[in-house]
């Protein structure tokens, strides 16, 4: 990675806290045209909207320094307008919302111990129409060569740090709590993301593959290493956003806690081809489902696009402790935000807002499948060690998917069997795989449909 950081503009924040957004910007600006540098921040709060990135300057955060967002959603900049079509919701194709901005440059960095707080500014009007969601922290649109390290974020109502059609990304050592997802590649190349702690509302680290450039791509030669993650949908997800391709991604020395639906979820629903994916080294505790995996038939995207494929995919040294049991956790979108709705009741599967308690409930059962005709091939869980709570007795629901948005529950809720079920694998290996339940549980460990062992 280029570094050039030889002047340096240092920056003192508005005594008054006004919006401080066009010192900021004129900052960033003459340091560009002068051949980039280091634009440093003393210690003190900033006010700001919408700041945009150049090529050749590095930001960096002294201790001490506060970064606020603006508090009104109309501060920032409006999302752009296309001519061409969206096949994704508009989280996914808006950049200029947000806080910092970065669109085709290179070498550059924002890091140090700072904290950015965007301070809850939701777009209560709803003229994006993606349920009130706000401005993003970082929106990076095809570049290369950065660094976002050692920062503190909080209170995003929209993607935290998202990053896309970009190459050789280094992300590290980033504390985020946040509503919505916190790390989200979509369509990168040669990322490395590791030492991040993650809380949030929606997804923690989630690849993604859309056509929101008018064009496909792929998510290829990618690193998560020791992350702490705790969410309240998936700690861990491939998708939905599914029409380029995921190649050799590699997610290892992980903890997950506190995570309502899956700590792995995987699918293809919109095309995408999987190929080449490792979760290794994985500690979870109080998680509700584990392994969630789908090859679906959504198929949003350009007219032609067929049903996707996911093959080499390696499950290693996973273990998952129970009980899953009740819990505080944070909002996860703008109805739970209004309802000051952070109690986790235990097996709760409300799409938005206050949840209740449901005591005939069970945990969500892990559930990897293909489909009929387009089976997963060459998957592989080894030593692999669940302890689940069990205990359900009841009617089970059998395995049927459903054209509703994929989660671990919509393929049928509860299963029947109290570990795993497999549907539609060509090549399956299961080698020193265990399930335990706390309370006893009449059915099996692992329920197989339509599956060849290898």
């Amino acid at each position: 990675m280029t570094i050039m950081k030889e002047k340096t503009i240092v920056l003192t924040p508005d005594s008054k806290n006004r919006l401080f957004t066009s010192t900021f910007q004129k900052a960033v600006d003459d340091l560009s045209v002068n051949g980039g540098g280091t634009l440093e921040l003393a210690p003190g709060e900033y006010v700001l909207s919408t700041v945009y990135l150049r090529s050749h300057v590095h930001i960096k955060t002294n201790k001490g320094v506060k970064i606020l967002g603006a508090l009104s959603f109309y501060d920032y900049e409006p999302e752009e307008k296309y001519d061409y079509p969206l096949y994704q919701d508009s989280s996914h194709s808006n950049f200029h919302c947000s806080m910092f901005v970065a669109e085709g440059i290179e070498d550059f960095s924002f890091t140090g111990e700072g904290e950015i707080d965007m301070r809850d500014v939701w777009d209560l009007d709803d003229v994006r129409k993606i349920k009130h969601r706000g401005p993003k922290i970082f929106a990076i649109k095809s570049c290369r060569d950065f660094e976002i390290a050692d920062l503190t974020m909080k209170n995003a109502t929209d993607l935290a740090v998202y990053f896309v059609d970009s190459k050789n990304v280094e992300i590290h050592d980033l504390k985020l709590n946040v509503y919505i997802d916190g790390i989200s590649p979509d369509n990168c190349e040669n990322v490395m993301i590791r030492d991040c702690d993650v809380v949030a509302g929606d997804d923690c680290i989630v690849f993604k593959s859309t056509y929101n450039l008018n064009k496909f791509g792929d998510c290829r030669n990618i690193e998560v290493k020791n992350c702490r993650l705790s969410s309240r949908c998936n700690a861990v997800k491939i998708g939905t956003e599914t029409n380029g391709g995921f190649y050799n991604i590699d997610v290892h020395d992980i903890e997950v806690y506190d995570t309502r639906l899956s700590v792995l979820a995987i699918e293809t629903v919109d095309g995408s081809n999987i190929d080449g994916f490792r979760f290794a080294n994985v500690h979870a505790t109080n998680c509700n489902g584990i392994f969630y995996a789908t090859i679906g038939d959504r198929l949003r995207g350009p007219e032609g696009i067929k049903i996707g494929t996911m093959k080499n995919v390696l499950i290693e040294n996973v273990e998952a402790t129970g009980p899953y049991h009740e819990y505080d956790t944070i909002y996860w979108n703008y109805l739970s935000y209004a309802a000051k709705d952070k109690h986790q009741y235990l097996w709760i599967n409300t799409p938005h807002g206050p949840n209740k308690p449901n005591p005939k409930g069970s945990q969500f059962i892990s559930n990897l499948s293909g489909l009929p005709g387009h089976p997963i091939e060459n998957m592989t869980l080894r030593h692999v060690h669940l302890t689940l709570n069990g205990g359900y007795s009841g009617k089970i629901k059998p395995f049927a998917k459903k054209g509703e948005y994929p989660e671990i529950h919509t393929s049928g809720h509860p299963l029947g069997a109290k570990g795993i079920v497999f549907a539609d694998i060509d090549g399956l290996v299961l080698d020193d795989v265990t399930i335990n339940t706390i309370n006893e549980d009449a059915r099996p460990d692992f329920l197989f449909i339509n599956v060849k062992m290898a």
